[in-house]
């Protein structure tokens, strides 16, 4: 299926757990086909022997699979299911060779998450709720992309998060910048630095539009693009 064929399917079939999170992921996934269109224009990547291809999921094993390719890591856990996946909320864009089937590089890995329902509940009258989960659940991915990319000089990996919760002010945005080694948020990082692997963690309490998301996923994938294959 080409990419364009599956980034359709995205965002006619998605099936997410709420309202919130559907507009969302259908925004993500129109801006993922501009960000390839771009790609494809800047680099001329067909004609390199490249192409890209975008995916909702990527299996474990073809994670560790990434590693070992760099033939510098040996010892790797016995995966409990061949079927387990790591699966971004925007899914992950893969630059693969046409004559390499088993090259494959993560341009781009994309989350989106909202968090924080209070000020609509406060204007209904109804109390405060516990500041929710969402940004937790970027840890597994994050470790994951971090992971296979130990070898790499980037990480393009990005997070946009909105919603009261992510407020200035509210110490949910410590725990983002902790996730992050302690980098800046809202601030584009794609290459290691210090031996650090910062990555892109763009939070605030309006939502992202999608202008704004591709400026930040097209010079990410473009950055990391760049550094592959140059």
């Amino acid at each position: 299926m080409s990419t364009s064929e599956e980034l359709r399917r995205n965002v006619e079939q998605h099936k997410p757990k709420n309202t919130v999170s559907k507009n969302d992921d259908k925004t993500v996934a129109l801006v993922m086909t501009r960000v390839v269109s771009y790609l494809n224009d800047r680099f001329q990547l067909k004609d390199m022997g490249y192409y890209l291809e975008y995916v909702k999921s990527i299996r474990l094993g073809d994670l560790i699979g990434i590693i070992k390719g760099y033939d510098k890591r040996v010892e790797f856990a016995v995966l409990a299911k061949d079927t387990s996946a790591m699966k971004p909320d925007g899914g992950i864009l893969v630059l693969r060779k046409s004559d390499d089937d088993k090259y494959r590089r993560i341009a781009l890995a994309v989350e989106m998450k909202h968090q924080g329902t209070n000020d609509k509940r406060l204007l209904e009258g109804k109390k405060k709720q516990a500041q929710g989960n969402a940004i937790e659940r970027l840890g597994k991915n994050l470790i994951g992309v971090r992971a296979t990319l130990q070898y790499e000089k980037v990480t393009p990996f990005v997070c946009f998060g909105w919603g009261v919760d992510f407020a200035e002010g509210s110490s949910i945005r410590d725990r983002v910048i902790t996730m992050n080694e302690f980098y800046p948020l809202n601030r584009i990082f794609v290459h290691k630095r210090d031996g650090y692997a910062p990555v892109s963690m763009y939070f605030r309490e309006t939502e992202w539009q999608e202008d704004e998301l591709f400026s930040v996923m097209k010079e990410i994938a473009e950055a990391s693009i760049t550094t592959y294959i140059y």
